[in-house]
């Protein structure tokens, strides 16, 4: 009888990326619409990102894609994607390696993130997951309205995590890895944790409880 798969939960920005999609993406589209946000107010919202917590920060960044048409973003989401992915570094390499470790392994791959759909699905199509979780937003006559449908952020990945695994029965094993205090309920829901990068927090709470941490440029031991 074969043994169930084993499921792999992985953040996006800054674990299996190097950077943060939400600011790249936008950087990116403004080139297209400059109109979309002030200069001033961009500069607001980047000096915003030390001071907010994740799920603020989202809100307020997702309110200045009010009134963009939906086909349209994911169209420059694609675009974004096919450059990004093409610069060097743009995926940490082990973590990278470790994701492909786990889909040779026959580990379903789940991404969960709380970046949005236009740029995470190509990348996730581009990687072949099983699944992609991710802040919805609302969209009204084919524009977005500013407002989130669906957040995935904080104890919001917890319940994607635990949503994902009762459609699948028994798993064999559950690991989750991510690199910033807004993966905790995350990593707190799997078998085995990991946490990825450097954050002073994540990281003495990995010494506590023995967690295995990913430097985001040195391998770790294998998987199991």
């Amino acid at each position: 009888m074969s043994q169930p798969p084993g499921v792999a939960f992985f953040d996006v920005d800054e674990t299996v990326v190097s950077v943060r999609t939400l600011e790249s993406f936008l950087l990116h589209y403004l080139k297209v619409v400059p109109s979309m946000i002030s200069a001033d107010r961009l500069r607001e919202l980047g000096q915003q990102v030390v001071h907010l917590s994740r799920a603020e920060f989202n809100r307020r960044y997702f309110r200045i894609w009010a009134g963009q048409p939906q086909e349209g973003v994911l169209e420059a989401g694609r675009r974004w994607y096919a450059e990004a992915s093409a610069q060097p570094g743009f995926f940490r390499p082990n973590v990278l390696e470790r994701l492909r470790e786990h889909q040779a392994a026959g580990d379903r791959v789940v991404l969960v993130s709380g970046s949005f759909d236009p740029p995470l699905r190509p990348l996730a199509d581009d990687l072949g997951v099983d699944m992609l979780f991710c802040t919805r937003l609302e969209v009204h006559d084919g524009r977005y309205t500013g407002a989130i449908s669906e957040a995935m952020i904080d104890d919001d990945k917890r319940r994607a995590v635990e949503a994902y695994l009762s459609t699948l029965g028994t798993v064999s094993q559950t690991w989750g890895y991510g690199d910033h205090p807004s993966d905790l309920p995350l990593l707190e829901r799997v078998g085995r944790p990991v946490v990825v990068g450097s954050d002073p927090a994540l990281v003495a709470l990995a010494e506590q409880r023995s967690w295995p941490v990913m430097p985001i440029d040195l391998p770790l031991a294998p998987r199991g």
